[in-house]
């Protein structure tokens, strides 16, 4: 194995290291707050996603993906199943945004403190939501544009 594929694979490790730690610090506040919140699967989904894919259409080169064909193949067929799973959760969110409430999660606590982690959860899922969403809208034209320069250029 050479010394630069070594290293990408050792910064790809820390990199979902560092993704899992985001996870838990964002939503450590929602456990200790909101116990029975119903969208942590999909929460945990939505940042690592978003951080994730981000990561992928601005720092492809240097990922360790950069010259894989086939799992660059494998993720663009891969982003339309994501991206259904994304937007399918979203719309779940906001349902349940709308006929339940967050205050029905929240009601245990003081209500200064409802209004701080209903507005929390609220604003952080929708922020990971869409910008999850967004990136993996892009990331398929970003691998399909990668794939024709390693095959026409030989770059990335």
């Amino acid at each position: 194995m050479s010394q630069t594929r070594s290293q990408k694979i050792k910064v790809e490790w820390i990199w979902w290291v560092a993704t899992m730690v985001l996870v838990a610090l964002v939503l450590m506040p929602i456990r200790i707050n909101a116990p029975s919140y119903p969208f942590f699967f999909q929460n945990a989904v939505f940042i690592a996603a978003f951080v994730t894919i981000s990561r992928y259409i601005f720092h492809l080169r240097l990922s360790l993906i950069a010259r894989m064909k086939w799992i660059k193949v494998f993720l663009i067929l891969g982003s339309a199943a994501l991206f259904f799973f994304m937007t399918m959760s979203l719309g779940d969110f906001n349902n349940f945004l709308e006929e339940r409430g967050l205050q029905t999660l929240v009601t245990h606590l003081h209500v200064d403190q409802q209004t701080r982690t209903m507005n929390y959860i609220k604003s952080e899922m929708i922020f990971f939501g869409v910008g999850a969403i967004i990136a993996g809208i892009i990331l398929p034209f970003r691998l399909i544009i990668s794939l024709w320069r390693v095959r026409n250029r030989g770059t990335v």
